[in-house]
């Protein structure tokens, strides 16, 4: 579902049309690149960073892009990040202060709020930036303050409330897998906040506003959710769907979920009528991707449709297929179980 954000679905609903369009791609070759900073200003180079679990990372160039409209092109020595607002002192900081404020490394995975049952958009990655907890201390937010809306040099938009802008794990990322981060996933600045799509996570950031009522983003104000929580996901990337060969068979994946967590993942192998526990192994954080395997030992020959799910935390379980909007992701992301339909060859 190669979509582009702004390419707009209208679609009927009760008798009234609605522009419900949130969109998301693989990564695809762009002629546009940040243009080429002068000196002073120092971009960080490679580096090596340790994977902190057996968890796997996408290859930035495998990694989903999301585009709202054009990339940008960036002059990092012009460029500053501004906090504004509901604050007790402005900041204007250039990409040289913010290399040089203290840096905070975390693995974090990415998932478009369009990403259908099953699909690819989604990705895991080693960040660097700093926390934007650090930001609002150094602006001195104000306890009227509400909501941070944040603006980028695309022309995009959107807010998230204050605490999660206060969170420990939400960081304003300049890197990306060891290298200076790519135009297409936001140079010099992008946004990193645990437990939301993609959409509330803007890339190319200019500016950063506090305000003490409600911003209605450039999403939002199309349908889509305005929190943007994650739902369980759980995906089963083998065996594929077809014909596969008789004898014991390996069913793996990944899950994610929201900040609640996993607690585990079942897998079906009779469309669901009874479910076996997989095992699972996790990442870092609940923010991380989890890989899960399940060992079919005796398929039978014939017809079978395999199931996967997330159990949370808190108890609740991925649902079976409801039929809704655009894959059942619109207005705030699909939790249906992913299903894949196979059969074994006879021995």
């Amino acid at each position: 579902m190669d979509w582009r954000r702004r390419e707009v679905l209208r679609l009927l609903i009760g008798g009234a049309a609605g522009a419900l369009a949130a969109a998301c791609a693989r990564r695809l070759p762009s002629p546009e690149a940040p243009a080429v900073p002068h000196t002073p200003v120092r971009l960080p180079g490679p580096e090596q960073w340790p994977v902190e679990a057996a968890v796997p990372i996408t290859p930035t160039s495998e990694f989903y892009e999301v585009k709202y409209s054009t990339i940008p092109r960036v002059d990092v020595e012009a460029w500053a990040l501004e906090i504004v607002g509901e604050v007790e002192r402005p900041l204007r900081l250039t990409y040289a202060d913010l290399l040089a404020m203290p840096a905070v490394i975390e693995m974090r995975t990415l998932e478009c709020i369009s990403n259908p049952v099953g699909g690819d958009l989604i990705g895991n990655a080693l960040w660097k930036g700093v926390r934007m907890a650090d930001l609002l201390e150094r602006a001195g937010a104000r306890p009227t303050a509400r909501e941070v809306v944040l603006y980028a040099a695309d022309g995009y938009h959107t807010s998230i409330p204050l605490s999660l802008a206060q969170d420990p794990h939400s960081l304003l990322a300049y890197m990306m897998n060891g290298e200076v981060l790519p135009p297409e996933h936001g140079f010099p600045l992008r946004a990193l906040w645990p437990g939301r799509y993609g959409m509330k996570q803007p890339k190319w950031i200019t500016r950063i506003e506090l305000i003490r009522g409600e911003h209605t983003g450039y999403w939002e104000g199309q349908g889509w959710s305005k929190e943007a929580i994650i739902k369980p996901n759980s995906r089963i990337d083998q065996p594929r769907p077809g014909m596969i060969p008789a004898g014991p068979v390996e069913i793996h994946g990944i899950a994610f979920s929201g900040p609640v967590g996993i607690a585990r993942v079942e897998v079906s192998v009779d469309d669901g009528r009874t479910w076996q526990e997989a095992s699972l192994t996790r990442g870092p954080t609940p923010y991380v991707w989890t890989v899960w395997r399940y060992w079919w030992e005796h398929p039978p020959a014939g017809e079978a449709v395999i199931r996967a799910r997330v159990v949370q935390n808190d108890g609740y379980v991925q649902p079976r297929g409801r039929g809704r909007l655009l894959g059942g992701t619109f207005p705030d992301g699909t939790d249906e179980q992913h299903a894949v339909r196979v059969v074994i060859a006879a021995p």
